[in-house]
């Protein structure tokens, strides 16, 4: 698992040589973390939120959970980060960024699957 996440952050971010503690534990610890709150923005859309009454189902609500959920993954890989190594940098705003797009694309992929079983989300996004 720890190479996974190390071959997607290295891939799309760079790789860091100066700060050893990303691939050590920083990839890994938020990778995980990132695509767990993926699963669990997706179960709360459509299974909690989708089944519970008909008021959080349009393209609009789901536009604004990805916004929100990327948001969360920027919060979630910039805080994470920064209290391991101790300070912010232009690498670590980088690695950031795209965590929160990361995110919203765990997020995308994962409504394809979660929606089928919504009662009033079954065609959000889509």
């Amino acid at each position: 698992m720890n190479t996974l996440f190390t071959g997607i952050y290295e891939l799309l971010c760079g790789k860091n040589p100066d700060i050893p503690d990303y691939r050590e534990t920083i990839y890994r610890s938020v990778g995980l973390l990132t695509l767990v709150m993926a699963i669990v923005i997706g179960l709360l859309f459509y299974l909690v939120l989708g089944r519970w009454r008909n008021v959080w189902y349009t393209r609009i609500h789901w536009v604004l959970t990805v916004i929100i959920a990327a948001l969360i993954g920027f919060g979630l890989a910039y805080g994470i980060a920064k209290g391991i190594i101790g300070s912010a940098d232009a690498y670590l705003t980088q690695f950031a960024l795209l965590n929160g797009v990361l995110l919203a694309v765990y997020l995308i992929l994962l409504s394809l699957f979660f929606k089928r079983f919504s009662i009033y989300s079954k065609r959000t996004p889509f």
